[in-house]
């Protein structure tokens, strides 16, 4: 058998992964160098900094002139998820801004009277589009997902007041003629080209009326009056039959037109189908300055490699620790000192104390979960401003309670002389625990340092759909530190009963793989439950209020994260007898991953409770 690799060796491997990840990323997003992408911060007409990305084909020149098309990502997201569309286009020949709206991304936090104003922020996208030298102002176009969707809603509207307007087609992604304030726009496109990527499972929209005014779902929203006086030009549904996906429904030079899909709402923004549907509508609108067919994308291999270097990361951190563990005399004495070998079960009780614990949790943590929705959502306030991290915080703090009743049950089930705290690592001297606090802290700065190289030399990131680790701005870690608390609590009860109880004889080699899966169990119940009636009639389980619809879409992250943490905390500890590195480390990265990744509005609970 071959010798194992050292820690050293994982770490070169990490960096490199970290590098390749990085690299190949920036040659396919800008087309092998063909497209050049730049950040960019605007000022709109209220006075807001505003963040872009401009992706500016070489082909594009005033001699030259190319369209222009502005993405816009949805509520609780960033510029860089609208990338699939982004590229696309660019390679195409389009000029693209990819821009995020207010208190999104890498754009300006802004209070919840101020978050609307110039269309969330586009405006300023749209008016830079129409003053640059080298993008034809009769072809000027935007697209955005759910609330970007929106967002154009209020940029048309915007557009219409100009004595000249800029806009000439808009493609909604998930989303409709309504804006997040309630307002219908359907009567303001005039003479632009409009489509809509209508998912069949839409969480959010497609929710209406069928002929009879019975509540419709959104799988049949073609056979629906809204969908049918869509595409009559706003000229009602009397005697239009169902629409047909993908038909373009003409009038006096301009199209409607409705493209249904599979999938659900976030699919659309990681879906080649729907991506070919905006690739066919800009085509149609603008004509396409380089003709490649829709079904050519390439941006799938980009998220190939996003995700190469969210790997690297991982194994950074990890490999880091143990390098440094393992080879200075300053944390030399973090390092075990004798092999760490699973807790051998004998007992039945303690058996079956192990399962039962087990199932407890996950039906703890799916409950819980809903109580989440039900308590929690829309409550964001000035001291903790972001909604889904709040509702993922105060959930973390509650299983992380019942964790350590866990303990406490354990230990009197199996006996005090089972586990003893000061041996496994849980009591430490002080010396140790400050060494400790400094390892982690060090080790989630240098992860950090590579998310900003790749930031700044690559314009890149490291992604998968909505497992998102990209850089922030300072004002993002004021916010953070706020939330790293009610984190880095369940993370820690997590690493220790995982580690110090948990690691057991029970399953044998398999208990680690056993233990993770148990972890995400009540995570997957809860979506089972709330999408299997979806699939299967059309209407979630709950779709009532917004975080009724939102709540299985903000698992996804959070089951890679509880599944991956319990695995990380062991490989760690068994080389350690240390409980607190990992989740440390754990509890910092997830909560910046989580505030660089949502919509931060000051004073936003009323936003988000009276719009929803």
């Amino acid at each position: 058998m071959g010798k194992k690799l050292t820690a050293k060796t994982w770490l070169v491997i990490s960096l490199i992964l970290c590098f390749v990840s990085m690299a190949v990323s920036s040659v396919i997003q800008s087309s092998g160098g063909r497209v050049k992408v730049s950040e960019l911060r605007l000022v709109d007409s209220t006075g807001h900094e505003v963040s872009a990305l401009l992706y500016k084909p070489k082909s594009a020149t005033e001699e030259n002139k190319s369209p222009a098309i502005v993405t816009v990502e949805g509520w609780f997201n960033n510029k860089e998820m609208q990338d699939l569309y982004s590229i696309e286009y660019a390679r195409r020949g389009y000029t693209v801004i990819a821009v995020d709206m207010h208190g999104h991304g890498d754009t300006e936090i802004t209070a919840a009277d101020e978050v609307y104003s110039s269309a969330v922020g586009i405006d300023a996208a749209v008016a830079l589009a129409a003053s640059l030298p080298y993008v034809d102002k009769g072809k000027i176009g935007i697209t955005g997902h759910s609330s970007g969707g929106a967002a154009c809603d209020m940029e048309i509207a915007i557009d219409n007041e100009r004595e000249n307007p800029i806009v000439s087609a808009v493609l909604f992604q998930a989303s409709t003629w309504c804006d997040d304030t309630g307002v219908d726009h359907s009567a303001d496109f005039g003479t632009r080209n409009v489509g809509i990527i209508a998912d069949k499972y839409d969480e959010f929209f497609f929710w209406t009326t069928d002929e009879n005014g019975n509540e419709a779902v959104p799988r049949i929203f073609l056979t629906t009056p809204d969908a049918k006086n869509f595409v009559n030009f706003n000229n009602g549904s009397d005697g239009m039959s169902d629409v047909e996906s993908g038909k373009y429904y003409e009038k006096d030079g301009a199209f409607r037109v409705i493209y249904q899909v599979g999938g659900t709402h976030p699919w659309v923004h990681f879906s080649k189908t729907s991506v070919e549907h905006g690739i066919d509508f800009f085509e149609k609108s603008f004509g396409a300055p380089h003709e490649i067919i829709a079904s050519n994308q390439v941006w799938q291999a980009k998220q190939f490699f996003n995700v190469l270097g969210l790997v690297g990361i991982m194994m950074f951190v990890v490999a880091f620790v143990l390098t440094l563990v393992e080879n200075t005399a300053y944390f030399g004495c973090l390092k075990a000192s004798t092999d760490v070998k699973p807790v051998v079960i004998t007992e039945p009780r303690q058996k079956n104390w192990f399962w039962i614990s087990m199932v407890a949790g996950a039906l703890f943590s799916a409950l819980s979960y809903r109580l989440m929705i039900i308590t929690i959502y829309s409550k964001a306030n000035p001291v903790w401003p972001a909604a889904g991290p709040l509702l993922s915080g105060v959930w973390s703090v509650l299983n992380g309670l019942f964790l350590g009743a866990v303990i406490l049950i354990s230990n009197k089930i199996a006996g005090n002389n089972r586990i003893n705290a000061k041996a496994a690592g849980i009591m430490m001297e002080k010396g140790k625990l400050v060494k400790t606090i400094y390892l982690s802290i060090l080790t989630v700065t240098l992860a950090f340092g590579i998310l900003f190289f790749a930031d700044y030399f690559f314009k890149t990131d490291f992604r998968l759909w909505v497992l998102t680790l990209k850089a922030f701005d300072a004002d993002k870690v004021l916010i953070g530190l706020r939330y790293i608390p009610l984190f880095m609590f369940y993370y820690i009860m997590l690493s220790i009963v995982s580690c110090c109880y948990n690691r057991n004889t029970i399953c044998g080699r398999k208990n680690t793989v056993v233990t993770a899966l148990f972890n995400i169990a009540g995570p997957v119940l809860y979506w089972l439950v709330q999408y299997i009636p979806f699939f299967v009639t059309g209407a979630l389980t709950w779709y009532k209020t917004e975080g009724d619809r939102i709540g299985g879409i903000w698992l996804y992250p959070m089951i890679v994260f509880l599944f991956v943490n319990p695995i990380l905390d062991r490989i760690i500890y068994k080389k350690t007898k240390n409980p607190y590195i990992m989740p440390i480390i754990s509890a910092i990265i997830i909560t910046m991953m989580c505030i660089a990744n949502t919509t931060i509005i000051l004073g936003g609970a009323p936003v988000v409770a009276n719009n929803y």
